[in-house]
């Protein structure tokens, strides 16, 4: 199908549904799908790249397409964005998870706040954790690498040829699997602060019972838990990259990509 002036109109629907396979990635995705930008960004980006990929998937597009048959396959067409989006949310989902954790064991959890780029509510040391895994998602290129994976569908997955298989519909559960792995990690360093903590201040019950411990150990708990938290966080640079490169990899993998070339 080629592209000219005379026929362009005759093309909208085909750009329609390129424009809803990027439109599902952006409402799901990592920071494209933040309630912080507005939706008249997230729709000219999208627009932007349907406008530069259209030309190069045109020739796959079939020629007889209509306005019915593109309202068939706009659903198919925005899963795949879809699936993609939710698949490397999870991720950070397991992040806000061990955040959320820490912050009920430590006692801190009341001190909840909203957070804006999941338009959700959240402790503040979820608030920490989401915020390093976003900057390290940026500068690994996750944002660049997520959205490379669903311009290559392109070629794997023509126009109107979206079939649900079992490695898609395996990828959520395989990602959810491993966002439950990832949240025990980051949170069990603290966890065995916080226990040694408890055993020392009963202890410290038994042999100096004028010890107020319910006062001096809700203190002595929320200043341990935020120093563990610190070194853990520290210490999981390698565990965060590890886990956003492997959510990347198994999202391509589960729609017949290539592997990553890094």
């Amino acid at each position: 199908m080629s592209l000219t002036l005379l026929n362009a109109h005759l093309l909208l629907p085909a750009f329609a549904l390129v424009l809803f396979r990027v439109l599902g990635l952006l409402v799901t995705a990592p920071m494209f799908g933040s309630a912080v930008i507005p939706a008249r960004i997230k729709v000219a980006f999208a627009l932007g790249v349907s406008a530069v990929v259209f030309p190069l998937v045109g020739p796959t597009v079939p020629a007889d397409i209509t306005l019915n048959t593109a309202l068939v396959g706009v659903m198919g067409e925005m899963t795949i964005g879809l699936i993609m989006g939710l698949a490397m949310s999870l991720v950070f989902t397991g992040v806000q998870m061990a955040g959320m954790l820490i912050g009920q064991q430590a006692g801190i959890a009341l001190a909840s706040a909203i957070d804006p780029t999941q338009n959700s509510q959240s402790t503040v040391v979820g608030q920490v954790y989401m915020i390093v895994t976003l900057l390290t998602f940026l500068v690994i290129g996750g944002h660049r690498l997520l959205v490379a994976a669903l311009l290559d569908t392109f070629a794997v997955i023509p126009v109107l040829t979206f079939g649900m298989n079992d490695s898609m519909l395996g990828l959520i559960g395989d990602m959810l699997s491993a966002a439950y792995i990832l949240a025990i990690k980051l949170f069990s360093p603290v966890l065995i602060a916080l226990l040694l903590t408890t055993l020392t201040l009963a202890f410290l019950s038994r042999t100096i019972p004028q010890l107020n411990i319910l006062t001096v150990g809700f203190a002595i708990r929320g200043m341990v838990a935020m120093g563990a938290t610190a070194f853990a966080l520290a210490a999981s640079q390698e565990l965060l990259i590890s886990s956003l490169l492997d959510g990347l990899e198994m999202t391509r993998a589960a729609f017949g990509l290539a592997p990553l070339n890094l």
